[in-house]
């Protein structure tokens, strides 16, 4: 398939891709005339990729081009007339602003396909662009799920706004210095269901659609759960997720997934699915455990323009930590990971000590107004125990109970509707993760 405006090219293991170029021979064309291919640099008009001839079959022509990891390039084919040298040549073809770099395939429901609603300071840049619903790539710009003029009807939406995924690109871009390419399936409302391969399926089928035109990709950016979170399938979703990312890897090969928990649930909807909630994002925090490359951010503590959608700040800030876990797992580079729970210890009958799996200092809250830490809970036979005090340690720490607690026990943090504001985080600034249900051990 030929190369189109603004189009980025994934780049092979040896940072290189092949761009292609064909069209109709120029009528006026006569016995020992050429067609020529090649690519120059736009920031500097440096011949990057020298002429070279292309095929000529009956009345058309075609060529292709290896361009290193980099651009933007502009690519040119010329009609050669009688020896003229190439770049004095009547010139035929001419594609602009294309990259080579890294493709990130846009998933999920609503908060990826971004709702947010406010202002927030993410521009357009050149070098992130976007394979948009039209089948057309541009420079990518809110809203990213823009639906007018759409060829793929099975994920048409008009209400969408700002999303994480373009922070998310843009600080790759500054970091890595190669352009990112986005392609955009996401939709709000979807359940699994939808992009599961052996359920219902359609929005992965739209994937594949998308993915024979872009070619392959770097990896995933996964933001879905809010359907899953109201009824009994909430039990499932790890199960499932699971399988779909096995089945998805067959298709598009062995790809890092990119997620992100779920926010916090600011609904009032409190004793509906309140549970289920919280067990969709213990799901996702165990998923980045079990399986090989998948990777989640928190989402709880950003700020929220309704009930259950993002901010546009808060799309910026979970667009970087997407970007500096990327950075860390996927390019082994300086970035961050989220701080996760690796264990729950039973001090006494009143005392828990919880351990990280960051080394980091912990910045911890202490105690609220009415004497609770509202972030923690243990849960017992007996029910809820209350945190009232919460003591940071490096990579780990104490929480004391308003009660004598006894085995077997169960640990929740990050789960709640409602939040304190001062959620812990490591010194960086990264939230550790939501969990449910974490066994508390002797």
């Amino acid at each position: 398939m030929n190369v189109s405006n603004y189009q980025i090219l994934q780049r092979n293991d040896q940072g290189f891709a092949i761009a292609r170029m064909s069209g109709k021979l120029p009528e006026q064309m006569k016995e020992g005339d050429k067609i020529f291919v090649c690519a120059y640099q736009e920031e500097s008009n440096f011949l990057i990729c020298p002429w070279q001839e292309a095929e000529v079959e009956q009345d058309a022509w075609k060529g292709q081009i290896q361009l290193p990891e980099g651009g933007l390039y502009r690519l040119e084919a010329c009609w050669q007339v009688d020896g003229m040298r190439c770049d004095w040549a009547d010139r035929i073809s001419c594609v602009r602003h294309v990259g080579v770099g890294d493709l990130y395939m846009i998933t999920g429901q609503s908060n990826m396909a971004g709702y947010g609603r406010d202002t927030a300071y993410d521009p357009p840049c050149l070098g992130v662009h976007l394979y948009g619903n039209n089948g057309k790539w541009d420079i990518a710009a809110h809203p990213l799920n823009d639906s007018v003029d759409t060829i793929y009807p099975e994920n048409a939406e008009t209400m969408t706004g700002t999303s994480p995924v373009l922070s998310f690109a843009r600080r790759l871009k500054q970091e890595l210095g190669i352009p990112i390419g986005l392609i955009q399936t996401s939709m709000g409302s979807s359940p699994l269901s939808m992009w599961h391969p052996e359920e219902d399926g359609r929005l992965y089928r739209g994937m594949l659609r998308r993915l024979d035109v872009v070619g392959r990709v770097k990896g995933v950016l996964w933001y879905q759960g809010c359907a899953e979170s109201m009824d009994e399938k909430a039990v499932t979703y790890l199960a499932r997720f699971s399988r779909m990312v096995e089945l998805w890897r067959e298709k598009l090969g062995d790809v890092p997934f990119l997620t992100v928990q779920l926010n916090r649930r600011a609904l009032n909807v409190e004793g509906k699915g309140t549970e289920a909630w919280a067990i969709v994002k213990e799901a996702q925090r165990q998923a980045a455990r079990v399986l090989p490359q998948v990777y989640v951010v928190p989402s709880h503590d950003v700020p929220q323009s309704d009930g259950c959608h993002n901010s546009s700040t808060g799309n910026v800030i979970i667009g970087e930590r997407l970007a500096r876990t990327a950075l860390t797992a996927i390019y082994g580079r300086a970035g961050q990971l989220a701080p996760d729970v690796e264990r729950v210890e039973y001090v006494d009958a009143t005392h828990v000590r919880v351990i990280i799996n960051h080394s980091f200092e912990m910045s911890c809250t202490e105690s609220c107004g009415d004497g609770r830490v509202e972030d923690f809970q243990v849960e017992d036979a007996l029910g809820m125990a209350e945190v009232i005090f919460a003591q940071g340690g490096p990579g780990e720490f104490f929480l004391t109970l308003d009660r004598d607690i006894s085995l077997p026990a169960k640990f929740h943090a990050l789960c709640n509707r409602r939040l304190s504001s001062t959620i812990p985080h490591d010194v960086f600034g990264m939230p550790m993760l939501g969990c449910y249900g974490v066994e508390i051990e002797h």
